[in-house]
């Protein structure tokens, strides 16, 4: 394992992520790969939600935690319309939307997430040593019926 830090890791995710949905707006993926980003940005919202926010918010991080809550729970239609579709035999031009949406979203929610929280999580993580949160992270297996916690009922 190299020395990434957790705010590393899920930077990366986050390009990792974009660059499945971008690829679907542009034309340069399809439909797999748009899955693949999905099935990740799935991932990385669980792990946020359950093993990054509560000691965040108790560290004092409370409102920056909420607004990052209510963010996924703004995306999350979207994201499940389009994992709908990835399932489905509809045309892709009918991803394209959502697509463009979730993309925006993302483009104003990922900065705000590296800067604010990924910053105070590699801080935690130095306090307690970051080994053990990045192999957490790294290893983490989304249950099937979880929602992020502010998803529309």
């Amino acid at each position: 394992m190299d020395d990434i830090t957790p705010g590393e890791l899920l930077t990366r995710q986050h390009r990792k992520i974009d660059a499945g949905i971008q690829g679907l707006i542009d034309g340069s993926g399809g439909r797999a790969k748009l899955a693949e980003s999905l099935a990740l940005l799935r991932l990385h919202l669980y792990v946020e939600e359950e093993l990054l926010f509560q000691p965040l918010a108790k560290s004092g991080l409370t409102m920056p935690v909420f607004v990052m809550k209510r963010e996924h729970g703004e995306m999350w239609p979207l994201l499940e319309n389009l994992d709908a579709g990835c399932g489905s035999a509809a045309p892709l031009e009918t991803l394209h939307g959502p697509a463009k949406e979730l993309f925006q979203l993302l483009q104003i929610h990922n900065p705000k997430e590296e800067q604010i929280v990924y910053a105070a999580v590699d801080k935690l993580s130095r306090e307690k040593t970051g080994g053990p949160l990045v192999e957490a992270l790294e290893s983490a297996t989304v249950p099937d019926d979880w929602t992020c916690e502010m998803a529309p009922h």
